[in-house]
């Protein structure tokens, strides 16, 4: 049976943008294009599988807009900003989407990449030495590097922007106690914790007026003293109320993966938003507990763990999240918006949620060099089992590391 008449297959709006459905293409990295800085045809062909598959938006992987040099990377100086890390051709990917003739749209995400520093000097499990506190010099290069791309990618032909203030990057630890500790203009309080994001929303504004700007965030870091669901609310508040056109709710940070499970209440695996063993309805759509305790005027974007269409109409129809967000479902299958509303097979989504796909984005991305993010467990079977080998030891690893080094 059809499901034409469904909420998620019903025109949405964000800000100034009309999406002719409510399923959304979360941020999925570009591996080959962030370090080669070139568009390539491999992955304008992702796109337009994509957008033929019947999705409403694309969010694009992470576009890098800042980075210090790599550990052992030959540079001539010790920090990159957008106009050197920009990726040739990059206007292609939104005509890649525009071109399908189905009214997709789709939209930027912009973060920052390898950083030695954060808001604040600060040890971690997974990095010996630590990080170093970002000078407030670093921190206006970082805000004037946002704002030219987004400008960038406006005249590039994008219908908007998301920043990547979620996972553990550097926007998403300026957001979050546990890992902004300053004592200046950009820690101390909430509305100074959120300090960078509103300066550069406000700096961006200036140039490109209403132009969509959304935002990816935690609801919670999994990390005691960190965000987390009694806190996230006022400061998706505080985040609306600086001028973003939508809050895409996730969690995580990769701190938290050497908790236990019973700590955690997931099996920690890389990456944390990425919940595994959740073929079960009740450990599906796990962030909805967060997206039901904000009441805000803008759009609330759900990721995390959607599997199934019927559930996902439901969590529309009591209005406790505004759009549905898909990452590892539309790797295995780019068609499954059209499949879903044709009323094709079952109303499950066929991702079994095995995070090898993590496995060829991390660990075996190329050959010659980083390639596409793909469905190993549907196309490789041998890759998939050294995926799911690589998966189970990641963590015990990690930990016997941590405590080998005292922490």
């Amino acid at each position: 049976m059809r499901r034409d008449t469904y909420k998620i297959f019903s025109e949405g709006k964000i800000g100034e943008l009309s999406l002719p459905n409510r399923l959304i293409r979360s941020a999925t990295w570009d591996p080959s294009i962030v370090f080669s800085r070139k568009m390539n045809e491999d992955v304008l062909g992702v796109y337009r599988e994509l957008a033929a598959g019947g999705v409403g938006l694309i969010i694009t992987g992470g576009l890098t807009v800042y980075r210090h040099v790599f550990p052992g990377e030959e540079a001539k100086k010790e920090r990159f900003t957008f106009d050197e890390l920009q990726v040739e051709g990059i206007h292609k990917l939104a005509q890649a989407a525009h071109k399908s003739g189905t009214g997709c749209k789709i939209i930027a995400q912009l973060e920052v990449g390898y950083l030695e520093a954060g808001p604040s000097e600060l040890s971690s499990p997974f990095d010996e030495s630590g990080s170093r506190a970002l000078t407030v010099q670093e921190i206006h290069e970082i805000i004037n590097s946002f704002v030219a791309a987004i400008v960038q990618m406006k005249a590039a032909g994008f219908d908007g922007v998301q920043l990547h203030a979620a996972h553990g990057g550097l926007l998403s630890r300026f957001l979050s106690p546990y890992t902004n500790r300053r004592d200046d203009l950009y820690s101390g309080t909430l509305k100074k914790r959120v300090q960078i994001v509103s300066a550069i929303v406000s700096l961006a504004r200036a140039q490109v007026g209403s132009y969509p700007i959304l935002i990816k965030m935690n609801a919670t870091d999994y990390l005691p003293g960190g965000i987390d669901i009694h806190s996230f609310p006022e400061l998706a508040k505080e985040i609306e109320r600086i001028g973003v056109d939508a809050i895409e709710v996730s969690g995580g940070m990769w701190e938290c993966l050497v908790r236990s499970e019973e700590e955690l209440g997931f099996r920690p695996l890389p990456a944390p938003e990425s919940h595994t063993r959740i073929r079960r309805a009740e450990r599906q759509s796990y962030f909805l507990e967060y997206a039901r305790q904000l009441a805000l005027d803008i759009p609330v974007i759900l990721v995390g763990g959607n599997r199934d269409v019927e559930r996902l109409e439901a969590i529309l129809r009591r209005d406790e999240a505004d759009f549905i967000a898909l990452c590892r479902p539309l790797i295995r299958e780019p068609d499954l918006p059209n499949r879903w509303r044709e009323g094709r097979g079952s109303s499950a989504a066929e991702c079994v949620s095995c995070n090898s796909c993590l496995y060829k984005m991390y660990v075996h991305p190329g050959k010659e060099e980083p390639g596409l993010v793909t469905c190993v467990s549907r196309s490789d079977k041998g890759m998939h089992k050294q995926a799911q080998k690589w998966l189970n030891s990641w963590v015990k690893e990690n930990t016997n590391a941590q405590s080998a080094s005292g922490r």
